[in-house]
């Protein structure tokens, strides 16, 4: 229920007369934390070099290259009316897509971000991109290094992604001292997997911190190529995470990483909950208290197969994905802007069905855009 004082009374509203971004209006700000690797995105929507043929990138996938690799690759680009730029990395998406979709471009900040910075012409662009959609970037800026850039080539909408983290790769203990985190506003902390790779003794001490405040704690796979060399340090962020994301393939790379057998990849998400020891009374597995549980586990498949979400003891809702009304430009931030949506209804204490069917909503929309945006022109009632 919601109260707004009214002269000398009190008005009662139900939230479910009020839109999406009345309700966040009500909250304490800002309501969402997040740590990733912030980099500044370049996307072509023409290969015309033939650079998935040059520097051998697979269509729709993802990798990481050395510096002096992308530097490379950055002077075979085509002239730059011939690109796009945007803010991009996976938790920045998820932060920049959350405050559209809930609040105001003047308005109260709703995501606070953490991540590492360069002190270069890259940092600059890329943090006024994130400032002016209302994100409260809190970077960490380290001058000796570049920032992080991801090159993005689409492909009859579908795309690959190449980048370099530099500045993005750093970001330590020393440097969360040096920050106050707002934990007594704060309802969701969201860490991707690709922080974790490189501070996973940051992302430990904020679940640390967070303990006691009833705070959710959301994690994303992220890339299946990660878990060669990180899965010890994944593995102990899912189990100290609350809700995980992942579309498929990470889904399968985490259970292989774990040893979990499974005849069918459906079977993973029930396979993982149930690995979590979930004790909730079954009075309480219902989705109208699924937030007590700590099992929850959403996979996405793509295509024409349903995304899934597996909460309590082995409830699950599918949502099959949602046809956009306009043609596919670009999958660049379909899983950040479905976090985002998904986020967004459990934020509005929606049922997990309803959160993933946001989620979906979500995704449908930014697919048509270039980069990890949303419309201008969004109806108020997007999301309800």
């Amino acid at each position: 229920m919601v109260y707004i004082q009214v002269n000398s009374g009190i008005m009662y509203l139900s939230a479910t007369t009020l839109s999406v971004k009345e309700i966040f209006a009500n909250f304490e700000h800002p309501v969402v934390m997040a740590f990733g690797n912030p980099l500044l995105d370049v996307i072509l929507t023409d290969d015309e070099n033939n650079l998935l043929s040059k520097y051998n990138l697979k269509i729709d996938g993802q990798t990481e290259l050395e510096e002096k690799v992308m530097e490379q690759l950055f002077a075979d680009l085509p002239e730059e009316s011939k690109r796009t730029t945007s803010a991009g990395g996976c938790a920045q998406n998820t932060m920049r897509v959350l405050q559209k979709l809930c609040g105001k471009k003047n308005g109260p900040k709703i995501c606070v971000y953490y991540g590492g910075l360069g002190k270069d012409s890259r940092g600059d662009i890329l943090e006024e991109l994130v400032r002016s959609a209302n994100v409260d970037a809190r970077y960490a800026i380290h001058p000796t290094l570049p920032t992080g850039v991801c090159v993005s080539i689409i492909n009859d909408g579908y795309r690959s992604l190449a980048a370099t983290l530099g500045a993005a790769s750093i970001y330590t203990l020393e440097d969360l001292k040096t920050t106050v985190l707002p934990l007594d506003t704060v309802r969701v902390i969201y860490i991707e997997g690709f922080f974790v790779t490189h501070s996973l003794d940051v992302a430990k001490e904020v679940v640390k911190r967070a303990q006691g405040k009833n705070i959710v704690i959301a994690l994303n796979l992220n890339g299946t190529y990660i878990f060669e060399d990180h899965h010890a340090a994944l593995c102990e962020m899912v189990g100290l995470a609350k809700i995980v994301f992942g579309n498929v393939e990470e889904m399968k790379a985490l259970a292989n990483s774990l040893n979990l057998k499974f005849d069918n990849p459906t079977d993973i998400p029930f396979l993982l909950n149930n690995l979590k020891g979930v004790s909730v009374n079954a009075s309480n597995s219902s989705s109208g208290n699924w937030l007590m549980s700590d099992g929850i586990f959403v996979m996405t498949q793509g295509d024409v197969n349903p995304a899934i979400v597996v909460w309590g003891q082995g409830q699950s809702a599918q949502i099959s994905p949602i046809k956009p009304k306009s043609p596919v430009i670009d999958t660049t931030g379909a899983g950040d802007s479905l976090v985002a949506g998904f986020l967004a209804g459990l934020l509005t204490k929606k049922d997990p069905k309803t959160c993933l069917e946001w989620g979906c909503k979500v995704a449908s929309e930014v697919v048509t855009n270039i980069g990890a945006t949303l419309s201008n022109d969004l109806p108020a009632d997007f999301l309800q």
